[in-house]
């Protein structure tokens, strides 16, 4: 992978961020810029949608026999109605599934002995465990931990 470095002449790299409302202005023009490309491929989108069918469900519905015939619209509504009664009731399912307490919570502190022996390893790299941040593991031809690579402290 190539990594551009600071002094590269080519980069612009201001000496301070932009001021807030510069920051606004600019995510606005960018909105904007993107509404108009969007706009921009609305015949594409239309010919498109036209080839598909709608130009022959709006035949079929309305200009075959010169008037709209009701069921079609019911038969639509019925469906819309159990659409929305699908995603509200998935949606409140998960709701009641997924609130309470948060699991994510922290655990508690394990003992560093209870921690040397789920791994198998000596005290001393239970102690290393149980004070890194991260970590990569050294492990043995018996899958037990055998030593640690790296490891990053917790910042204090």
């Amino acid at each position: 992978m190539n990594t551009v470095q600071p002094n590269d002449p080519f980069i612009y790299t201001p000496k301070e961020p932009a001021p807030q409302a510069m920051r606004g202005v600019h995510s606005v023009l960018t909105l904007a810029a993107w509404v108009l490309y969007a706009y921009l491929w609305l015949p594409l989108i239309t010919v498109v949608a036209w080839v598909l069918g709608v130009r022959t469900s709006y035949v079929e519905i309305y200009l075959r026999n010169n008037q709209v015939d009701e069921t079609i619209f019911l038969v639509i509504l019925v469906l819309a109605v159990i659409a929305t009664a699908l995603l509200v009731g998935w949606a409140e399912y998960n709701r009641r599934r997924f609130s309470g307490p948060d699991r994510r919570s922290n655990p508690g502190n394990v003992e560093l002995p209870a921690v040397a022996e789920s791994l198998g390893a000596p005290m001393d790299l239970s102690t290393r465990v149980s004070h890194a941040k991260s970590m990569t593991l050294a492990m043995g031809e018996d899958a037990r931990l055998s030593g640690i690579h790296r490891e990053t402290p917790f910042a204090m």
